[in-house]
């Protein structure tokens, strides 16, 4: 059986890019007390650690918001609108609705991981 190419799947770099957002969320996330504690450790009982760690978590919680804007923003393969979000245009309402636990794209319905367009293989 040969090997899918990339013309096979056209939305395989979008979602390695999108895996590769979402693990270092999550190591960002998992990993913050234990290596700000371990640079604790490191640094024993010197006068400044204090500043030392107040300007490593300071760095560390920046980065995590950029990491987290990046994966909660990320882009539909298929219409290019935000996957996670969609805004609710009713008069009444007239609000963002988000889900990161998405399985589909909220404009389009593309299903997450989808290695192409489910309905293109139809239209043939």
């Amino acid at each position: 059986m040969p090997s899918p190419t990339e013309a096979d799947r056209p939305y395989a770099a979008v979602w390695r890019r999108y895996r590769y957002w979402s693990w270092a969320f999550w190591l960002v996330f998992v990993a913050y007390l234990p290596a700000l504690a371990l640079l604790h450790r490191a640094l024993g009982p010197m006068p400044e650690s204090g500043s030392v760690i107040f300007v490593a978590a300071l760095a560390w919680m920046i980065a995590f918001a950029v990491i987290g804007y990046r994966k909660g923003n990320f882009a539909c393969p298929r219409c290019g609108e935000l996957f996670f979000r969609k805004f609710d245009a009713r008069p009444w309402r007239a609000d963002w609705r988000h889900n990161p636990f998405a399985r589909r794209c909220m404009h389009c319905g593309l299903p997450k991981w989808a290695p192409r367009d489910p309905n293109a293989s139809a239209a043939v």
